[in-house]
């Protein structure tokens, strides 16, 4: 996945964790004149099965153990080899480990199943941003938008922000996380880049107030605690500063920011 000022956002299913122990079978066994004979289970659902492996699989990814998520897909593709969802978990799959190929076959696979599928446009222009192919990655997540059903189209605002960062264009990304935090007011990821475009600006009070709102939505990070720290500093509140460099110190204490912080800590304080 692309990480140069944040990270290209995929809206997924529910990512439940599910017992390792299948809650379909797909044979059972019998004792057949005196033989012992596996024999279909008349339970076994096989899409169902294939939908639990893609929980599991996206799950695993999203947890970054990749043996686990592909151990899981490789077993859905097994149960429902033309499932769109299937396909769209193996095109996320494969974009993280940076197979492209695969990862653009297994979308091409998706899309032609369901291709008005709001959240598999927005993974595949994901995934076209993170090759770099701007233009095309514009017109799968504008897709993505257009679709008035799709209850997650924060993701698809935010992600045509972010390429628009990638190209440098902070104009554009300002606007487009903007309408992503109309439609997700703490969507987490959208107000760290706003905060951090303030700061550029020298907004200081509003830098703060979108930290402030980051810190209600998400777990506090590296970054978000740096930001805040050199944003409480120029609004002189003594306070904050001191809370933010305790908490880099002693949360975050070999980070990059946190080394920042202490090569000139005098400075901050």
């Amino acid at each position: 996945m692309i990480k140069i000022i944040s990270k290209i956002v995929i809206a997924t299913f529910a990512l439940v964790m599910i017992s390792a122990c299948e809650t379909t079978r797909e044979t059972t066994t019998a004792n057949i004149g005196g033989k012992a004979t596996k024999i279909a289970s008349d339970d076994f659902d096989k899409k169902k099965a294939a939908s639990i492996r893609v929980n599991n699989g996206l799950t695993y990814l999203n947890h970054n153990n990749y043996e686990r998520a592909k151990y899981h897909l490789d077993h859905a593709l097994q149960y429902d080899p033309n499932s769109g969802n299937v396909h769209y978990a193996l095109g996320i799959y494969y974009q993280r480990v940076s197979s492209f190929d695969k990862s653009q076959a297994h979308f091409d696979k998706a899309l032609a199943a369901e291709p008005q599928n709001p959240l598999f446009l927005n993974a595949y222009g994901a995934f076209l941003c993170d090759k770099g192919q701007y233009q095309a990655a514009d017109k799968a997540f504008n897709q993505a938008i257009a679709i008035p059903t799709y209850s997650d189209v924060a993701f698809s605002f935010y992600n045509v922000g972010f390429c628009a960062l990638k190209q440098k264009d902070t104009e554009k990304a300002e606007n487009f996380f903007r309408e992503a935090l109309k439609r997700n007011r703490y969507m987490g990821d959208a107000l760290i880049e706003m905060a951090k475009l303030e700061f550029n600006k020298k907004r200081y009070a509003r830098t703060a107030s979108y930290i402030t709102r980051f810190e209600k939505s998400a777990r506090m990070t590296a970054e978000s605690a740096w930001l805040g720290l050199r944003a409480a500093h120029f609004v002189k509140d003594k306070d904050a500063v001191g809370r933010y460099g305790l908490i880099l110190e002693h949360r975050f204490p070999d980070s990059d920011e946190t080394a920042s912080y202490l090569d000139e800590k005098k400075r901050w304080m």
